[in-house]
């Protein structure tokens, strides 16, 4: 008896690469104007320093961009992080009262990755598309995954069994 019920991801891909992308021309930038003699010229040194750190902010960004993923047992729902070594979010499906399914879209207010939206709760956002919002007991936490409806079937005749 498997005692997983629904797992499901989704991947970032364009802020990922836009991340990756980013680091790369920190780095090159960073490996270019170093400078040869680095006690000579403080300056140059200390831009080097901070182009390398920032190619290092860039591809952590890249790793909190690039994957989500949920989990969905007869005892818990578990959201993951994939890329990056973040604790685990697990609350037991007793208090899980309600899920539907919500369509993310891209706004100028739209907030991605780990986060928090006053009025909406907290939010784990990848990409644009389908995602699963859980409602705890009054709080709410948004996660994009790919094909919710799945989610939802799974939780719906896990419910109808317990009756």
């Amino acid at each position: 008896m498997s005692f997983l019920l629904w797992a499901g991801q989704a991947m970032g891909y364009r802020r990922a690469g836009a991340g990756v992308g980013a680091a790369v021309v920190c780095f090159a930038a960073g490996y270019l104007g170093a400078p040869g003699e680095p006690f000579e010229h403080p300056k140059r040194l200390a831009l080097t320093v901070l182009l390398f750190l920032a190619g290092l902010a860039a591809l952590l960004w890249a790793g909190a961009m690039a994957h989500v993923g949920v989990q969905i047992s007869m005892y818990n729902v578990r959201i993951r992080h994939g890329l990056l070594p973040m604790p685990s979010i697990a609350v037991p499906l007793r208090m899980v009262h309600d899920v539907r399914t919500v369509d993310v879209r891209w706004s100028i207010g739209q907030r991605w990755g780990w986060t928090w939206v006053p009025g909406r709760g907290r939010a784990v956002i990848v990409r644009s598309g389908p995602a699963l919002t859980f409602d705890f007991g009054g709080r709410q936490f948004t996660v994009s995954v790919d094909e919710p409806e799945e989610a939802m079937a799974a939780l719906n005749r896990m419910r109808l069994s317990a009756r």
